[in-house]
């Protein structure tokens, strides 16, 4: 009973890998795509690539960047409008959020002082 070991090369291991985590197929069906022999040489590169999924999804995305060279003044200028339009509404948001944050502190102290109860919390309550 011989085995025959296939030898795959770094570039091979790291694109199968890749494309496992691309494109969301399951073990057996991407081990079927590439013709490896068995389960276990998939899950070995799975492992041995786990540290660098980040990396590996980041290089699948370069093709944004064409997107992005296939773009019109006009269409850049149409996404700075709206980019800063929902700046101005971000910082409004903001704005209003720590305004209705100091009114409730405010409330809190008037509240505190009229009914001559701590309501605030202790910082080192458990």
């Amino acid at each position: 009973m011989s085995r025959n070991h296939q030898f795959y090369s770094e570039e091979f291991k790291l694109s199968v890998v890749r494309d496992y985590y691309a494109s969301g197929m399951t073990k057996y069906a991407c081990r079927r795509k590439y013709h490896l022999n068995s389960d276990a040489t998939l899950l070995y590169w799975l492992r041995k690539y786990e540290s660098e999924k980040v990396s590996l999804s980041l290089q699948s995305e370069s093709s944004n960047d064409n997107d992005m060279a296939n773009r019109s003044k006009d269409e850049f200028l149409e996404e700075n409008v709206q980019l800063k339009k929902r700046i101005r509404d971000l910082e409004k948001a903001l704005e209003f959020s720590r305004m209705e944050t100091l009114a409730r502190d405010m409330m809190i102290d008037k509240a505190e002082k009229y009914f001559d109860i701590p309501i605030r919390k202790k910082s080192g309550a458990k």
